[in-house]
């Protein structure tokens, strides 16, 4: 056994005999589908009410209807990834009250790499370290599952979340500008944009130049940047144009082309006839581009009033306060900036 093999068995083994010993003053288990989910909803809402978007609603509202249906609901959970992510909770009780929640979950498919989520305490049984045991037992049962770092995503404005995660042995990776954009009542004109345009099939090699560039380390130590991933094979368009007919949705590249290179990068998943969910964007933008802001703000939005009339989210690096700030001045709302935060176990 080497050592390194040898100190993360010793450290696997503390952190769960420290839980262990904390368990019988406490009431951590985890969570019971056929019985615990309506007041997992209770729980959410409680938490995190003023703060779900369109999308966390519907989720909620999922997870009541499954909590109707009792020992059946397992049936059901599936039809939903958002919803049966939920199944891998720990909860805290309470004299028959659910009173915390966390949620283990591997949705990057990553096998060594978990995501801890829904960190929720009810307001009443705050500031007793709850939160800080759910985490623990968490990071215990990632251990015991063979992983190697968990993360998470918290708003920079959660100073108390922010202070726990760090005294954990968290460490800040990046930080992501959420932003929407809802249509107004009576669309604008149609006009020919500016500067963006979508890339025609081979140019997606230039997103993925893009991309290499400037992706931030959280995006590089989440997510692999595969060339394939923007650089289409006709068999990968033909597929991906196939697989739109069953999904609702259908995704295109963006860009402002420079000189040699793209100075900006746009992806688009556009949603549309039975996918109810917003369209959704990620831009990228190289810090030494010339193209204005206002422009590329007012391209976006001619853009989006070209696509299926519902709302639309767009995620940006939030280091690019200028361009942030050119899109709220034409329509898009701020909702948060989140901090990408990781623990190597």
């Amino acid at each position: 056994m080497s050592i390194g093999t040898l100190d993360r068995t010793v450290t696997e083994q503390r952190v769960i005999q420290q839980l262990a010993s904390r368990e019988s003053l406490g009431g951590i288990r985890p969570l019971n589908p056929s019985r615990d989910l309506g007041h997992l909803a209770d729980l959410i809402e409680d938490a995190f009410g003023e703060e779900l978007s369109n999308g966390g609603e519907r989720v909620l509202r999922d997870i009541r209807l499954l909590g109707t249906l009792g020992p059946l609901n397992w049936l059901f959970a599936g039809m939903s990834s958002e919803v049966d992510g939920i199944f891998n909770s720990f909860v805290w009780e309470d004299d028959g009250r659910i009173a915390g929640n966390v949620t283990i979950s591997r949705p990057t498919g990553h096998p060594k790499r978990w995501q801890i989520s829904n960190v929720a305490v009810l307001k009443d049984y705050q500031g007793r370290g709850i939160a800080r045991q759910l985490l623990e037992k968490a990071i215990a049962q990632v251990l015991q599952r063979g992983g190697q770092a968990v993360y998470l995503f918290v708003r920079q404005n959660n100073a108390p979340a922010l202070h726990l995660y760090r005294s954990l042995g968290f460490s800040e990776l990046e930080r992501t500008t959420d932003l929407r954009f809802n249509p107004p009542a009576v669309p604008p004109p149609s006009g020919k944009l500016a500067q963006l345009r979508q890339l025609k099939p081979g140019e997606g090699k230039l997103l993925y130049d893009l991309v290499s560039r400037v992706a931030g380390p959280g995006h590089r130590w989440l997510y692999a940047i595969r060339k394939r991933r923007f650089d289409l094979s006709n068999e990968d368009r033909f597929f991906r144009w196939l697989g739109s007919f069953f999904s609702g949705e259908r995704e295109t590249l963006w860009g402002v082309l420079g000189s040699e290179r793209l100075e900006v990068g746009l992806t688009l998943c556009a949603r549309r006839l039975w996918n109810p969910k917003p369209h959704q964007l990620r831009l990228w933008v190289d810090p030494h581009r010339r193209s204005p802001d206002d422009i590329l703000a007012k391209d976006i939005v001619q853009m989006l009033h070209q696509q299926t009339r519902r709302p639309a989210d767009l995620s940006v690096p939030a280091e690019h306060e200028s361009v942030v700030q050119a899109l709220a001045e034409h329509g898009f709302r701020k909702l948060r900036t989140l901090i990408l935060m990781k623990l190597e176990l």
